[in-house]
């Protein structure tokens, strides 16, 4: 079904928006929100729980060892220490494994809730769009959650981020040679970027089938109101959910 999305024409277009939504599009469409929710779990795991420190207290707050539970310490500068040696640059390179299973389990709860939302209210947006005679018709309910295939593209980019500890472990030990951070970061942005792109632009395709009275409002949502729900999600995701990690890790006793 994906690969039917997408290289979809636009008969086929046009066919699938006049599909109400059903049982079968609704679980296509919960099997991509978990796929992409697990891609961002992914992703989180490469963030949380990885923490780079320097051989200052002063620098550290006070601390260049954890005072919280479950720490590894997975990789250190070579010593002694060159005298030339700033203080800022970070010396060892600590892991905590339950700030992994926590960024996975808030990434599967409520991102996957976060996306579920977002689509809901863009199926709300899309009736809104239409003109009171065509609202009944429930058009494009079912291409909204076909629209999900092109979390697959997402999934695959954010999921080559899972290396990225190489990185971080390589530059701490200093090896002769390791694989920078680009060469995991440039791909993942472009594939995933390729996705969430593609997505848009499919939407923008959906909204030029509607009919000719209402056209202009629907293609005018798909265009500028999507990209503004989704930066609305990132918004608050960044400013309402991330904040509450830290607090998570000093409730479990798993912090810094």
């Amino acid at each position: 079904m994906a690969k039917w999305v997408w290289s979809a024409h636009w008969n086929r277009v046009n066919h699938i928006a006049l599909m109400r939504g059903s049982a079968a599009s609704a679980g296509f469409a919960r099997v991509g929100l978990v796929t992409l929710a697990g891609a961002f779990a992914i992703f989180e795991t490469t963030r949380k729980g990885w923490r780079f420190v320097t051989d200052s207290p002063a620098i550290e707050l006070g601390s260049v060892l954890p005072v919280g539970e479950g720490w590894l310490h997975v990789a250190s500068a070579p010593r002694p220490l060159p005298l030339n040696h700033s203080p800022e640059l970070p010396v060892d390179l600590w892991w905590n494994i339950a700030h992994t299973v926590v960024a996975v389990a808030v990434c599967m709860t409520l991102g996957w809730l976060v996306l579920w939302l977002l689509m809901r209210v863009i199926q709300a947006g899309v009736t809104w769009a239409h003109l009171p005679p065509y609202r009944a018709e429930q058009r494009m309910s079912a291409a909204i959650h076909y629209s999900t295939a092109w979390c697959v593209p997402v999934f695959l980019g954010l999921g080559v981020t899972v290396l990225r500890p190489i990185s971080y472990i390589g530059k701490i030990s200093a090896w002769l040679w390791y694989p920078p951070r680009e060469v995991f970061e440039l791909p993942a942005t472009i594939v995933a970027g390729f996705g969430v792109v593609m997505w848009w632009f499919w939407l923008v395709r959906l909204g030029a089938t509607a009919p000719r009275k209402t056209r202009g409002r629907v293609v005018a949502f798909f265009s500028l109101g999507v990209p503004l729900l989704v930066a609305a999600s990132v918004t608050f995701w960044w400013l309402l959910v991330e904040p509450q990690y830290e607090a998570i890790f000093e409730l479990l006793g798993v912090q810094f």
